[in-house]
Parts: structure tokens; C-alpha cells; sequence
């Protein structure tokens, strides 16, 4: 591989390689074809080899403590890099070699100081190497909790990619998309901009304008100055708290996000300022209970087995093999769930306060070479604690001994309790049924159980309590806030009612000619007037929740976007479509989304395959069975010549469980391909399961999807 000659020089000192290292060329270009041969270890060979020749060169020091990074040689990476550094101590290519390696090690804070030092020292083009250590800094922040300072080193990485260089946005772009972290913290921190009447502005500018070139500690030494001059001023309290974060300085920036919260700011500022602050407090840690397993010896195991079957508390489950992972835990012989009351003959009329809940999960052992017969309880140490060690004594009676064993296996906070449920259901309950006393119970999970649950970001008071104090104010309305971004948004009526019974305000709408919506907070795009809202202002928000992963957000924009033609190229309808389907919860809406997108796909000649099959998942999954054959005839006779067609719906069926592995077969073409309606049994009492989506989403079942800080 030939060496661009007129790339930067790999020695660091931001000069041509022609006006600079001209005479390593040839060493560089062999190093190079090395590694493009996978021959990382003679590569560093022939470094030491080009060192001995022409000893302390910055290029060839910088080569050789990258490789040795790269084949983990930690020690003699660091040996290398203190020599780089004698040798070359205004280099900046040095200090990201330092940067590098104290990542490498573990050391956050450091990787991030010697960092500054390196882009300090660079004026004009970023040397690779530093450029390479900012998404390395980056990333080892992110495995260390550092939220704030990962996103803004991955930020700045991005924004100095080269075209098609991609790999620091994909990095945050499945942060944002995987971690389920609140949205609050998916969004990259941002400087507030300078009052144009200050008298320390030109100063305030200069800093913001140092902070855009990544020279953060730079940045914090004009600030700091700035504020012992004019005081504890919003902006430059603020942007002081931002800088902290982006220096892995988590304290300062939290502390510097409560006191923000306190100042004579527009309230929306301060309770998303005092929001942040309380997901990043590491020390707002509140009460959990903990999760036990206990063992008891079995006296009489067929007694025991007898008095399970007779006792509708206890229901036997099969164990799922791929739940004991790598465990060396040997499978368990029975497994049943213990419920909190008597399951109900009948589902069709239950009411919330009916429905059993899952009390603990008990395993039955059989002998083992060193342990006898055993059974294994799994419960929580809560409200109710007492109460299952009563059932459980209750029903096995003399049948089982007693306990030789008891540890924590887990905590659950007492946040968690208040939003969670575990219900079991009878059989027979109809899925209408499930979800109206789902929406019940989440009403009163939010309303009537969290307000009593003591928080420590409000001195430990409850929310119900700390209405009485005006001091809490705003820390009481971050806390429903990041309770109402955790539950992405879909209780509106509940959280109307939760700020009703706290006595605090509902959130106004927002007419976007009043804001700067470039600089909106992603969190507020739920109060947008979405009409008055431009068609370049909705593209631009939706990029930027595209980016976040925040499902609520972008299906919001997703909405306006299917109902403006003119944004069909940048926001395709189709697109749109699925995630909206994915999203919904309720199958009533999600059929009239279905229908939607499949009037828009007839519009434009496009086949109706997609959201067929997808209404076809959808009534197989609620027992709908007439319009389920209804659908699979449809598809039958309208698609069935698309292999792909074919192919997704066996797939489907199969996974439904409705036809045998051997009918997955793929058939040589669809005229030989046996009737899907022949081959698919379709059960009037099946279960709801999944809902079929194009993304292959699968909304989980009875359990309440609230976020909530751990």
C-alpha cells in the first residue's frame, strides 16, 4: 500500500508527511502492508527493528505503542509512550498514545486529562491519533457508567468523522437504542447560550467556542474565572455543570445541576436540569427489599406432589432449558408458581382486585449424590412476605421440613414494587379483559402507589408528603417527570391525575413559532402543537429521536409525518407504519394502524403483504379465530405467488406453534406448496402471545414496562 504523502504526518506534529517524516517513508509503508496482512506481530517487529535504526523518531514511537496496545502489551506500551513523551512533550499524538493506554488500564478520569492535553496542543488539523484515543476514551467511559462524558466524547468524534466514516455514531447510536436509558440522558448535553446583555459574553463566547474544539479544561479555566468575577449566574452555573460531565466529572456536574435547578429559571429548565441530576446522583439510592431463595428438605414427596394438585395456589410450569444458561444447577423436577389467593374458576369477569399475583416460584429437586430431596422457594422480602410463608406453611403442611438454607439473590427498590405487578391470569380470561384491568392497574400504580413510596431525592419524604414543601417543588416534579419519560409517555390521563393529586402544574403545549426547536428538548415533544409545527422543523426533530432510540418520541413525529405527503421522502410512510405498530400496545389501535397503512400501500400500488400478515399475527395472538381463517385466506389467495410471502407466513405459523418443523421445508415454488389454512391448526382458547411486526419487536406480557432509576 502506498503512503499518501501528503496525509498528515503519523509523527503527530500536524505537518505533511512530506514535509515532515519524509524519510521513514518507506518503513511506515512497510509497516502498513503488514498489518493489512494480518501480521500485527511482525509488524511491531520491524518498528523495534526501524527504532534501533533510527532511534526516538515520533512516528515510529507512535506506531510502536499503538501496536503494543493492540497485542495487550500494557507494560511495554508504557515504557514506549514515556519515552514518547520525554522525546516529544508538546507532541499531541503522544498524549493520545497516554490517553490510550489509560484506557486500556481502567483509568476513566485519566484517559479523559490526557486527553485535554492532547487536544490542547492541536491548532489546526486533528492528528489520527487523537482522534483514534477520542473514541477510545469514549467507549471505555461508556463500560464505566460515565454517561454524560461518553456521549460528549462520541459527539465530538462523530462531528470530526471523515464522509463515510461512521463508526463513533453507530457506537452511540446503539448506546441510545439498547441500554434502555431515559430519554434525558440519551440526548447530548448542550451549552445555554450567553444573555446578549452580559458584560462577560465576548469571555462566555470565547469559552463555548473552545468547548466546540473539544478543549473542555480550557473551556472550565475561563468559566471559573468568569464566575468568581459575576457570581453564581444560570448560564454560566449551568454550562460549568456540562463541562464537569464531559470531564467524567460526575459529582461536580450533578451538584451543579441541583443548584441550577434552584435559581430563578424557566421551570421547564429547571425540572429537566434537576431530572438529569437525579438519574446521575449516585448517592439518591433508595429503600429495596431483597429476593430470597430458600431451601427446605421434602419429608414426603408424594404427600407434597398431592397437596400441589389440590391446591389452587400453586399451578406446575414447564422449565424453559435455555433459563438455566451456563448454570451448573441441574433442572429442576417440578416447578410451580405460588400465588397470592386462589386462582379464579373464570377469567370473563374479573376485576383488578380478583387477579392472583405471583407470590413466589418454587422447584422441586430430586436427590443428589451429596443432597438430599429439596425444595426451593424464590420471594420477595416485601409487604406480603409474611403472609406467603403462611400460604406455603398452609399447603405443604407436615410434607415439607425444615429450612437448611437461606441467602439474597437479588433487590428489587421499593420504586419498582409500587409500578411492577406479576399477574396470573386464568386461562380463559379474554384478552379485552387483560387490557382493560392492565390500564386499571397502571392508573393505580401510578396515581395511588407511587405517591406513598419515600424518595431520596426528596430528603426521603414521599411524594405525597413533599407537597406540603415549597423547597421540593421542583425536585417533586423531576421525579414525576422521570417517572412519565419511563413509562414512554402512554399514561397521559394517569399523569394528569398523579400532578392533580400533587398539586402541581400540567405541563402547558408548546406553539413551535414561540420556540427554537432545533434546540428543543426531545422530552417535550409530546406538548408540541404538531399542526403549526414546519415541515423542516419536523424532519430535523425526528432525526434527532431517530438518533435517541425513544421510541415514544419518534412514533409522536411519526404521526404528524404520515399525515404530510410533502415529508414522504424523508420520513417514508411505510417506515413510519411499522414503527407506530410496533409501538402500540392496544390490538383495537393497532388494527386501525394496520388498516391505515395498508389504504396508503393500495394508494401508491404497493402489496398489502406486510400489514396482512401482520393482522393475521394479530388475531392469532388475541384467539380472534374467524377473522384470523378470514386473513390467512386473503393472503392465500392474494400473495401466496411471493416466495417471500410463503416463506414469512410458514414462518409465522411455525412460531405460532400451528404447524409441524417438517411443513418449514421451503417448497421448490408456491404451486407446490401445500394450503397454509390445511396445515395450520387454529385453537379457539389459544393464549395471546406475541404480535407480529416487520422489526420483529415483541412487547412483553402482564408486567408494567415503567422505567425506574435503580
Amino acid at each position: 500500500m502506498a503512503v499518501d504523502l501528503y496525509a498528515l504526518c503519523p509523527c503527530g506534529s500536524g505537518k505533511k508527511l512530506k514535509f515532515c517524516c519524509s524519510d521513514l517513508v518507506g518503513e511506515i509503508e512497510q509497516i502498513h502492508r503488514m498489518l493489512e496482512g494480518d501480521q500485527p506481530r511482525a509488524a511491531l517487529n520491524h518498528v523495534k527493528q526501524a527504532l534501533a535504526q533510527h532511534p526516538g523518531r515520533a512516528s515510529l514511537l507512535d506506531l510502536k505503542a499503538t501496536l503494543e496496545l493492540s497485542q495487550g502489551e500494557l507494560d511495554s506500551a508504557r515504557e514506549t509512550i514515556d519515552q514518547f513523551l520525554a522525546a516529544e512533550p508538546n507532541n499531541p499524538s503522544a498524549h493520545a498514545c497516554q490517553a490510550m493506554w489509560l484506557a486500556a488500564t481502567n483509568d476513566p478520569p485519566g484517559a479523559v486529562k490526557a486527553l485535554q492535553c492532547a487536544i490542547a496542543l492541536v491548532d489546526h488539523d486533528m492528528p489520527h491519533r487523537v482522534f483514534e484515543a477520542i473514541g477510545t476514551v469514549g467507549r471505555t467511559l461508556l463500560a464505566g457508567g460515565h454517561v454524560a462524558s461518553a456521549q460528549a466524547h462520541l459527539w465530538f468524534q462523530v462531528a470530526l468523522s471523515p464522509a463515510g466514516d461512521s463508526r463513533a455514531l453507530e457506537v452511540l447510536v446503539r448506546l441510545n437504542h439498547y441500554s434502555g436509558l431515559p430519554l434525558l440522558l440519551r440526548e447530548q448535553l448542550r451549552f445555554r447560550p450567553s444573555p446578549d446583555d452580559a458584560a462577560w459574553k465576548d469571555q462566555a463566547d470565547e469559552a463555548t467556542r473552545l468547548a466546540d474544539q473539544g478543549k473542555w479544561q480550557q473551556a472550565v479555566e475561563i468559566v471559573d474565572r468568569l464566575g468568581r468575577e459575576f457570581g453564581a449566574d444560570p448560564v454560566l452555573l449551568y454550562n460549568r455543570a456540562v463541562l464537569a460531565g464531559w470531564l467524567a466529572d460526575d459529582r461536580t456536574l450533578v451538584a451543579g445541576l441541583h443548584a441550577y435547578a434552584q435559581l430563578d429559571v424557566p421551570h421547564d429548565d429547571a425540572v429537566e436540569a434537576e431530572a438529569l441530576a437525579q438519574l446521575l446522583d449516585s448517592d439518591l439510592k433508595g429503600e429495596s427489599c431483597d429476593t430470597l431463595l430458600q431451601v427446605y428438605e421434602i419429608r414426603d414427596e408424594e404427600a407434597l406432589a398431592d397437596r400441589f394438585a389440590a391446591d389452587r395456589r400453586i399451578e406446575a410450569f414447564e422449565v424453559d432449558p435455555q433459563m438455566m444458561g451456563d448454570s451448573d444447577q441441574p433442572r429442576p423436577r417440578q416447578a410451580y408458581i405460588l400465588l397470592d389467593r386462589p386462582m379464579p374458576e373464570s377469567g370473563t369477569e374479573l376485576t383488578r382486585h380478583d387477579v392472583p399475583h405471583l407470590a413466589g416460584v418454587i422447584s422441586i429437586y430430586g436427590r443428589q449424590t451429596d443432597r438430599p430431596e429439596r425444595l426451593e422457594l424464590t420471594t420477595d422480602r416485601g409487604s406480603h412476605f409474611e403472609q406467603v410463608m403462611a400460604s406455603l406453611q398452609e399447603i405443604t403442611g407436615d410434607a415439607l421440613g425444615d429450612m437448611t438454607e437461606e441467602r439474597v439473590v437479588n433487590s428489587v427498590s421499593a420504586t419498582e414494587q409500587a409500578l411492577n405487578w406479576r399477574w396470573h391470569f386464568p386461562t380463559d380470561t379474554p384478552p379485552a379483559v387483560r387490557r382493560r384491568l392492565a390500564a386499571d392497574e397502571r392508573h393505580a400504580a401510578i396515581v395511588e402507589r407511587w405517591p406513598d413510596v419515600p424518595a431520596p431525592a426528596l430528603g426521603d419524604k414521599t411524594p405525597r408528603a413533599a407537597t406540603a414543601d415549597a423547597a421540593l417543588r421542583v425536585p417533586l416534579s423531576a421525579t414525576v417527570l422521570i417517572l412519565e419519560q419511563g413509562s414512554q409517555f402512554r399514561d397521559t390521563a394517569a399523569f394528569a391525575d398523579l400532578r392533580k393529586t400533587l398539586g402541581l402544574p400540567q405541563p402547558e403545549p408548546i406553539h413551535p413559532n414561540a420556540e427554537n426547536v432545533s434546540r428543543l428538548p426531545l422530552v417535550r415533544v409530546p406538548r408540541l402543537v404538531m399542526e403549526e409545527l414546519s415541515d423542516d422543523d419536523l424532519v430535523q426533530l425526528h432525526r434527532r429521536a431517530m438518533l435517541t432510540g425513544f421510541q415514544a418520541v419518534v412514533n409522536y413525529l411519526d404521526r404528524e409525518a404520515v399525515r404530510r405527503p410533502s415529508v414522504a421522502k424523508q420520513i417514508p410512510p411505510s417506515e413510519a407504519y411499522r414503527r407506530m405498530i410496533v409501538a402500540e400496545t392496544d390490538s383495537q389501535r393497532t388494527l386501525a394502524l394496520i388498516e391505515e397503512a395498508r389504504q396508503h400501500s393500495i394508494a401508491i400500488g404497493e402489496s398489502t403483504a406486510t400489514w396482512d400478515l401482520a393482522e393475521l399475527e394479530l388475531h392469532l395472538s388475541e384467539g380472534s379465530v374467524e377473522p384470523a381463517q378470514t386473513m390467512l385466506r386473503k393472503i392465500e389467495q392474494q400473495h401466496m405467488d411471493d416466495p417471500q410471502v410463503a416463506s414469512a407466513l410458514y414462518r409465522l405459523l411455525y412460531e405460532m406453534g400451528m404447524i409441524p418443523p417438517e411443513a418449514m421445508a421451503a417448497p421448490a415454488s408456491a404451486a407446490e406448496a401445500p394450503p397454509a389454512m390445511a396445515a395450520a391448526q387454529l385453537p379457539a382458547d389459544q393464549e395471546p402471545g406475541r404480535i407480529w411486526t416487520p422489526d420483529g419487536d415483541r412487547p412483553s406480557g402482564g408486567k408494567s414496562s415503567l422505567w425506574t432509576p435503580s
